[in-house]
């Protein structure tokens, strides 16, 4: 019996070792940038494609007083 009475077995060393050691932790800031850029680019897009014309207002002026009288 090679463990005492109340312990578990320890755990092999492998198990305790994380399993990419020497991966570094990308920044967040490209990809965020990356986002922003995507972004507004869309929103330039969608702002140029908003119709903003104003309909032309038909202006209707009375005719008959400019007429010459005989």
């Amino acid at each position: 019996m090679g463990s005492a009475w109340g312990k578990s077995p320890a755990m092999p060393p492998s198990r305790l070792q994380p399993l990419y050691p020497n991966r570094r932790r990308r920044s967040s800031v490209k990809p965020l940038l990356l986002i922003l850029l995507v972004l507004l680019i869309g929103f330039i897009f969608y702002l140029s494609t908003v119709d903003t014309e104003v309909p032309a207002e038909r202006i209707e002026q009375d005719v008959t007083d400019a007429l010459p009288t005989s």
